[in-house]
């Protein structure tokens, strides 16, 4: 049966297998929230019928006790306040979040528990363990401990937490208006930079050499700026450029702004433009772009942090992922200068797709360059018109 008395019972026999303290008083103070109600009156109305909807927030309310209860044997209130009465040691509570985020399936919980610590402490990460016998004051041990449980029991990325992401050398600020960079985009941005400083002038000043300001300050296009790691990595790695990034989202280009405010870049500017829709220069030098490539059918396979909390618009791609390949390359030679080049990162398993998509778009010397892992991971193409013939 349904009846409340009898939930009321299950209920109780529930948090007691589960060694749950007090389970009475917890099932009690859990229905009579559910069933707005005061807990002294639910003996009174023990024959009522409880609905569907009443027994599911009873159950989901129910496991977030178990929940929160199986945290706090790992990194608990008590457990947590024990430790910080015998012991602040910097090494006993990094080794205590490390378990913590182990238990809850946290890929490198060593790492983001050394992120979080060097964060909070003000230290270098590489230079933490000279201070492994240092005490941590009571207000840090706090901090440390909100940001540790948040990623363990929420999946929250450690970069929106802090607000800040490490990429090629620099830290950006992010939050969860932007996907959080990877890695795997520093192979994009290297050969960039190769290209930028090793073929871009040498072509320019074999073809152009009259024109001084087109060979001293290339003009590079970001498309789908995001954080504004791509567009401002390049402005500053690349001296003289000029670089213009576009996104539809105000939030990226925001979070773009800032990023070149801290970082003090004056040689990027930002727009908003739904791919080249306002975009009015056509003779860029180099267009780059890591666009939303994850198809639709690869959603089982996401990380829980990524699906729970990055934009999906950043993500995901129609037409197989391909959809931003088709649509930049259908343009770019327009918005191309002669002999410049277009970047794409691109999923591990989309570089035959890709390639055949440049080149029946008249792209000429598409290549693809792999990771570190050895995954396909850019493709570039350039544009090359005979000038005699045209």
């Amino acid at each position: 049966m349904n009846n409340l008395l009898d939930i009321l019972n299950k209920s109780v026999n529930y948090l007691e297998k589960k060694n749950i303290k007090n389970a009475r008083l917890t099932a009690e103070s859990i229905i009579a929230e559910v069933m707005k109600m005061e807990r002294i009156m639910l003996y009174a109305e023990f024959e009522r019928i409880l609905l569907e909807n009443e027994l599911k927030k009873i159950r989901e309310k129910l496991n977030e006790v178990i929940n929160e209860s199986k945290e706090k044997n790992i990194f608990g209130d008590n457990d947590f306040e024990n430790i910080v009465k015998s012991e602040k040691q910097l090494k006993l509570l990094l080794d205590k979040s490390i378990q913590y985020l182990k238990k809850n399936d946290i890929e490198e919980g060593k790492l983001i528990a050394e992120i979080v610590f060097s964060h909070v402490l003000n230290i270098d990460r590489m230079m933490l363990f000279t201070k492994y016998r240092d005490d941590i004051e009571d207000e840090k041990i706090e901090k440390i401990r909100y940001f540790i449980q948040k990623i363990g029991r929420e999946k929250f990325p450690v970069q929106y937490l802090l607000n800040e992401q490490e990429f090629y050398g620099r830290k950006f600020y992010v939050d969860k208006g932007v996907l959080i960079p990877r890695q795997d985009t520093e192979i994009l941005v290297e050969k960039m930079i190769d290209i930028l400083k090793h073929n871009i002038l040498k072509t320019q000043d074999f073809v152009d050499k009259d024109n001084i300001n087109s060979k001293v300050h290339p003009k590079i296009l970001d498309i789908g700026v995001g954080s504004g790691i791509i567009g401002i990595t390049a402005a500053l790695e690349i001296e003289g450029s000029y670089v213009l990034g576009v996104d539809i989202s105000e939030k990226a280009l925001e979070t773009a702004q800032k990023n070149k405010e801290i970082l003090k870049v004056s040689n990027i500017k930002f727009l908003k433009s739904d791919l080249f829709e306002n975009v009015e220069f056509r003779e860029f030098d180099m267009i780059v772009s890591n666009p939303p490539y994850i198809s639709l059918s690869e959603v089982g396979i996401m990380s829980d942090d990524a699906l729970l909390h990055e934009p999906s618009e950043a993500l995901f791609a129609e037409n197989d992922g391909l959809y931003f390949y088709y649509e930049i390359c259908r343009k770019a030679s327009d918005y191309l200068a002669n002999f410049g080049y277009l970047l794409f990162e691109i999923g591990y398993k989309q570089a035959k797709n890709i390639i055949e998509i440049m080149t029946s778009s008249g792209l000429k010397n598409v290549e693809v360059i792999k990771d570190l892992a050895g995954l396909d991971r850019v493709v570039v193409g350039q544009k090359i018109i005979n000038k005699i013939e045209s």
